[in-house]
């Protein structure tokens, strides 16, 4: 065959590529798409709400983020400086810590999963993957932070939903879409600080793919995160001495060395730590949470009261990391491991039978999903180098993709380097979102498997 004849079709096989997303995109967003979803919320709300009664729980970090309201309730502002920031806080002043802030945060969890549901239906995916999605949802393991007094259900869906305005913001070039994103991403991260963090990572993900066309979006995107830190830091150095986002990053940089307590070169926390250590082990408990066990003792040895101890330990940590990178690579990189491992609190694992279930589907979507990034998206990258002539510029529906993966590996990469430990609890602020990416490409590798069989001149691209 001559060369003419081959340039001929593959120039034929781009045009049909290109199409794919066009004609997957009139499916559309349409009024039953939006009355069916509400029903699907309403009824998971229903349920959830007659199930769980004795919602909201506490659980380990609840007081913590009760200290604060108790000094504003008492004193109508805070009088002292609390290791977390003022997002969840806000949201208990507003709802209070009864049942209606559980029926806040299950409402909020519900409202996060629709609008990504609807915007499946918005980028035309098959309205069968859709409900999937809506199915996989709200079912316990993807719901169950709603029932406690904690900060991920609060995270989760103003990350979804700053997902989805950007979003909004790609397809429609509106600008109130990315004004109100960012201000998500901000309220998101005033509840746990990795996700402002999450901002810099999709402005720079829209820098790459098109400076051109998205740098003033990127710079809208990041301007509310640069100011609230900025002014949040700004405030405690005025009004408490201490010029920091949170002085309890010390303490979470803590679990992300438990392996490095040996290199200590203070001789009272080393004790401490590697005695706090050496207890969790014979409890049989995470030894990432030692720091928390050694903190009374360090505070009465060392003289130094909580905000202080959060200075030294940064000081600590921050020195065993810059001697020991290799052991802190090792550790951040069990976390990274242990972060995608099944996650079920109290409220699901009282039964081995449905434990086994909801282990079971967490792994799948996992798996599904770390096979898609990176499987497919390593032959999609290999694919444009080889061949540049197919891929001329980066879709929109490519776009969002890549925006989905950029917030939970952002996410990821924040909370293991911080946080550190083994606790999957900090993935579950974007299990929405992983789901999002599962059944996105799901759907996109059933229209070119099918497009591919359709179209003469695509199968046999596809086969050569």
């Amino acid at each position: 065959m001559s060369s003419l004849a081959i340039d001929a079709k593959t120039q034929s096989a781009a045009a049909n590529l290109g199409r794919l997303p066009a004609v997957a995109g009139r499916r559309g967003l349409k009024p039953a798409n939006w009355i069916a979803m509400a029903v699907v919320c309403v009824a998971a709300f229903v349920i959830y709400s007659l199930l769980w009664a004795q919602a909201p729980l506490s659980m380990t970090d609840t007081v913590s983020y009760l200290h604060p309201v108790q000094d504003f309730l008492a004193h109508h502002r805070f009088t002292q400086l609390h290791g977390r920031l003022p997002g969840l806080t806000v949201f208990i002043l507003m709802v209070g810590t009864g049942r209606a802030y559980f029926y806040a945060t299950l409402a909020l969890h519900l409202i996060g999963v629709g609008a990504l549901a609807l915007l499946m239906f918005r980028l035309g995916v098959r309205a069968a993957f859709v409900w999937t999605f809506a199915f996989l949802g709200v079912l316990p393991p993807y719901v169950q932070n709603a029932a406690y007094l904690s900060s991920e259900t609060f995270t989760e869906a103003f990350l979804a939903l700053g997902f989805v305005l950007l979003c909004a913001f790609v397809l429609k070039r509106r600008w109130p879409y990315c004004v109100f994103a960012s201000l998500c991403f901000v309220w998101a991260g005033l509840a746990r600080p990795a996700i402002l963090f999450v901002p810099f990572a999709l402005a720079l993900i829209l820098v790459v793919v098109s400076w051109k066309r998205f740098l003033r979006a990127a710079a809208v995107l990041v301007l509310a995160p640069v100011l609230f830190v900025g002014g949040w830091i700004l405030y405690t150095g005025l009004e408490f001495h201490y010029f920091g986002l949170s002085y309890f990053s010390g303490y979470q940089l803590s679990c992300s060395t438990i392996g490095m307590y040996e290199y200590i070169d203070n001789p009272i926390a080393r004790e401490e730590l590697l005695k706090a250590r050496a207890g969790m082990y014979v409890a049989g408990m995470t030894p990432n949470d030692a720091i928390w066990k050694a903190v009374p003792h360090l505070e009465q040895r060392l003289g130094l009261n909580e905000v202080d101890l959060g200075r030294f330990l940064l000081r600590m940590n921050v020195k065993l990391i810059t001697h020991h990178p290799e052991a802190f690579l090792e550790e951040f990189t069990r976390a990274m491991v242990m972060y995608w491992f099944p996650y079920l609190t109290k409220v699901l694992s009282y039964r081995s039978a449905l434990k086994l279930v909801w282990d079971g589907v967490q792994l799948l979507v996992a798996a599904v999903f770390l096979f898609e990034v990176g499987v497919l998206g390593g032959f999609a990258i290999g694919s444009k180098f080889l061949d540049r002539g197919l891929v001329s510029r980066v879709s929109d529906k490519l776009l969002i993709y890549l925006l989905a993966i950029g917030a939970i590996f952002q996410t990821e990469i924040t909370s293991c380097a911080v946080v550190g430990g083994s606790n999957p609890r900090f993935r579950s602020v974007t299990d929405p979102l992983t789901i999002f990416c599962v059944v996105v490409v799901a759907d996109w590798a059933l229209t070119a498997w099918r497009a591919s069989h359709r179209d003469p001149v695509l199968r046999e691209e596809v086969r050569s």
